[in-house]
C-alpha cells in the first residue's frame, strides 16, 4: 500500500484529499493538518489583522 505524503501534494491535491478525509472519516491525519498549516503560514502576511482594531468596543473592560 502506497502512503500519501503531504508534502509532495500540489495545493489543489492537498484540499482534495483533506476534504476527503474531512467527509468520510471525519478525521484528518496529523500530516495532513502539519502541511496546510505549514502552507497557510508560509503565505500568511505578518501583520495581516492588527492585534487592536481602534473601532472596536472592549467588551471586556476592566472594572477594578
Amino acid at each position: 500500500m502506497q502512503v500519501i505524503q503531504p508534502r509532495t501534494l500540489s495545493n489543489s491535491e492537498l484540499i482534495t484529499h483533506c476534504a476527503h478525509y474531512m467527509d468520510t472519516v471525519n478525521e484528518m491525519p496529523t500530516a495532513f493538518q502539519i502541511e496546510l498549516l505549514r502552507r497557510f503560514t508560509a503565505i500568511a502576511p505578518v501583520n495581516e489583522f492588527p492585534s487592536v482594531d481602534p473601532k472596536q468596543l472592549d467588551l471586556f473592560l476592566d472594572t477594578k
